[in-house]
Formats: C-alpha cells, structure tokens, sequence
C-alpha cells in the first residue's frame, strides 16, 4: 500500500545563544492509508514537535531545518504558506493536547467547529455551516448535538470536549489525522470510548492516523506500526505487534517493564533511572547509555543509527539484537 505520509530526515532546531538545538532529529517515518502509526516515548523526547513541524506550525525560534515532509505526493515544506492552509485543517487535521486549553472559552464550541468549514468553504452560508457543524457533534456521539452546538468549553466534561476537538479535526473529512495524546488526563472508561470512536471513524472514512502518546496501553489497541522516539530521534520502529512481542532496544524494554500487569501484583514495576536529556545537553555516544542497564563503554563514544533486523523492524542499539540484551 502506498504511503499517504512520507516523513524523511526531518531535523527541527530551536535556535539559542550557543546554536542550533535539536528538538527533532533525524527522524523518517510513514503512514499508509487506513493505517495508524503510534509514536510513543516520554515527555520531551519530540513527540509533538514533530507533530508540530509536519503541519509546519513550529513556534519561534524554531524552525524546520532539514528534511522532507511528502503527503500525498507534495512536499509540504516546499509549499507557500497559503498553500499549506489550504491543507492544514482541510486534508490534515489534529487534535491538540488539553482540551480546555485548546478550546477558546469566549466562543461556542459550535463556531470553533465551524470556523475551519468557513475557512476552507467561504461560500457556505451559516444555516448550512450549522447543519454540518451539529452533525460534526453528532458524528462524535454527543448526545443533543443540536442543543449542545451553542454550549461553550467550560459547560463540558473533560471527555465531551475531547469529542469536541475530534469533531474540529474531522469537520472537513482530512485524509490524516494527527492525534497528539488524545486520551491524556480521562479517566479509563472515557479513554476507551475515545478510542473506539477513532477507530470507528477510521473504518467509515479510510483516514490515516498519527497516534501520539506515552501510553503503551493505547498503543496496543490503536497502532499497526510504532516508532519509539528517544531525545529526537526513532530508536526503534516496527508493527505493534512486534514492538510488545520481541523488542529490541533497551528503551522500548524499560517501557514495557513499566506498565502494570494483572498477574504480577506483588512484583515492583521496572523504573527507567534518569531522565529523558535535554536537547542542549545530549551526551556523547548513544542518547539513552546514560539510562540504560545494558549500557557497554563502546556505547559512550558509538551514536548508533536505525539498522534493520528483518521483518520491518529497525532499532538503534549496537547490541540487538535482544538475545545479546538479555546475556
């Protein structure tokens, strides 16, 4: 299947008095249509960034400074930017983190909806703009979407304006979606209902999506392919599948071995020491040998690159594969 998102080399700095700082580096991925990609690792390791710098809305003094961004055969950094808001929104949607935040409280949710229809329809008269923005609620599974078009955000629970946002992000049906940690801060039964409603509007439209979280858990139902991201960079891309059954870079293994699991109650849950480094500090070497329990004195001068290891599955680690981790 062909890719609708062709990620390649993408390097996005922040400039500082001491240079360029890397927030994104180096990073090449993709997504077909249909399909989900989850991009998964803790806070400040680029997850959003790169969200941020695919739909070319890095803040200043950020800036996209290699790379190429191709979807559906056009560079979208190569394009004009009333070009590129020809696409951002309309074939391209998101939702943003935090809701609350995200959502104007001096407007309607119902004009927040309408406002991409009305910038990609100028022509649409409002009764119509409110007909499609109810069914947007609607679609959402809003109960009174009708009565609930002219609510504003703080009349909401924190999973109903979640909807919202999904609604906002798919009011002019795009081809992709990028979901940046739609679940965060709901509790589980909401979280759920979230997931299912995204998977149910990929089977009705045939969107891609772009899954951004910290959460395994979401992962594992969500994503046919995972990247995980470490201070900018992929260290380890391959299927979902694979990611849980036969990971292969220390990292991805200290994920794993912190999530809680049902038959092991009595055990303590494996910690990851450290922090994620921050980009004006990387150290020497591989990025996660500081952090990591399987860590060599080659790993302190050796920056490894993404290397395949069969079957679609690439990690950046200079003792996979796995059977060499465990020795």
């Amino acid at each position: 299947m062909a890719d609708l998102l062709q990620i390649d080399g993408l390097r996005t700095v922040f400039r500082s008095p001491s240079g360029d700082v890397p927030a994104v580096d180096g990073v090449s991925l993709s997504v077909a249509r249909g399909k989900t990609l989850g991009i998964v690792g803790e806070s400040g390791c680029g997850k959003s960034m790169l969200s941020l710098s695919v739909m070319r809305l890095v803040p200043s003094p950020g800036r996209v400074a290699a790379g190429r961004v191709v979807f559906d055969s056009q560079d979208l950094l190569a394009l004009a930017p009333r070009a590129m808001r020809a696409v951002r929104g309309n074939r391209i949607g998101m939702i943003f983190q935090e809701p609350m935040t995200s959502l104007n409280p001096v407007f309607t949710v119902g004009d927040q909806i309408t406002e991409a229809m009305r910038a990609h329809d100028p022509g649409a008269s409002e009764a119509a703009l409110r007909a499609r923005g109810v069914a947007a609620l609607d679609r959402v599974r809003i109960p009174g979407a009708a009565r609930r078009f002219d609510d504003y955000p703080h009349q909401m629970s924190g999973g109903m304006r979640q909807r919202v946002m999904i609604a906002m992000a798919l009011s002019c049906d795009p081809d992709l979606l990028i979901a940046d940690e739609p679940t965060t801060a709901l509790d589980v039964t909401v979280q759920a209902q979230i997931l299912d409603l995204l998977r149910d509007l990929q089977a009705q439209s045939g969107m891609a999506i772009i899954l951004i979280t910290h959460d395994l858990g979401v992962v594992a139902e969500m994503a046919d392919e995972v990247a995980v991201m470490y201070a900018g960079r992929v260290v380890e891309r391959a299927s979902g599948t694979a990611i849980f059954d036969d990971p292969q870079h220390p990292y991805t293994l200290g994920l794993l071995g912190s999530i809680p699991r049902i038959e092991e109650t009595r055990s303590r849950l494996l910690a990851i020491e450290g922090s994620v480094p921050a980009p004006f500090a990387l150290p020497e070497g591989c990025r996660f040998h500081p952090r990591c329990v399987f860590a060599a004195p080659a790993c302190t001068r050796v920056d490894p690159p993404l290397r395949g290891l069969g079957a679609d599955h690439q990690a950046a680690c200079i003792r996979a594969p796995v059977e060499d981790l465990a020795a």
